[in-house]
């Protein structure tokens, strides 16, 4: 039988894994920025800046990205259009909803609450194609095919909660775009969830050297360097 190790804190014995886990726990509280996202009742990262509702290792890798001058659209707004504005990014997007589109319309927000005009207003934007092509909105399916028809060579479509649409899912698949799912958490949900990226295989933006949120800098190891 395995013993394992305890700890004692102020003279209190812990066991080794009730410490990891609240350690862990620690991390997405705080250097997540996941209490300060509940008590403001709005997503935002561990420096307390406005982020996308997606999970946190989706956002990690499109914030070390630099988006600026990008072309990009948005199915459905929110948080993430506070988020692209100051990406500094050519910024679409289409909004169904009075409210939401009431406090985002300045960010050059159509709004749409006919679907079929919703579905279609990616056709208007005066641009031959979008880098950037974000699907998070009332409609999904029916916006799979006008997102690709708009979407650059070397574009990228992102779909939240991909986990929750089957359906829509299934027709991004059809196409000839590489799928990467980042599971895990994000601001606000208590549930793992799912932030699908539909790459371009012609897709060459470089994330530069990615630190985790609540991840540590390190010196180089010496594995990472030639032996020859």
């Amino acid at each position: 039988m395995v013993i394992m190790p305890t700890y004692k804190i102020s003279g209190v014995e812990i066991p080794n894994e009730e410490l990891h886990f609240a350690y862990i726990t620690h991390k997405l509280r705080n250097e997540y920025g996941f209490i300060e996202s509940s008590k403001k009742n709005i997503p935002v990262n561990n420096k307390g800046e406005v982020m996308p509702m997606y999970t946190y290792p989706c956002y990690e890798w499109l914030n070390s990205i630099d988006w600026e001058g990008a072309n990009v659209f948005e199915y459905g707004t929110g948080f993430s259009t506070l988020w692209w504005a100051e990406k500094k990014v050519n910024y679409y997007g289409v909004e169904d909803n009075k409210e939401w589109y009431e406090r985002v319309k300045k960010f050059n927000v159509q709004y749409k609450p006919d679907y079929k005009e919703y579905i279609s207003s990616i056709y208007a934007a005066d641009v031959k194609g979008f880098d950037v092509i974000v699907i998070d909105g009332q409609v999904r399916f029916d916006c799979v095919k006008p997102a690709f028809d708009k979407l650059k060579n070397d574009g990228i479509i992102i779909f939240d909660n991909s986990d929750w649409h089957k359906e829509t899912k299934k027709e991004l698949d059809k196409y000839d775009l590489i799928p990467i799912h980042f599971h895990g958490f994000k601001p606000l949900h208590i549930d793992s969830e799912t932030t699908s990226c539909y790459i371009s295989k012609e897709f060459n933006k470089k994330a530069k050297h990615i630190i985790p949120m609540a991840g540590t800098i390190r010196e180089q190891h010496e594995t990472d360097r030639t032996i020859l």
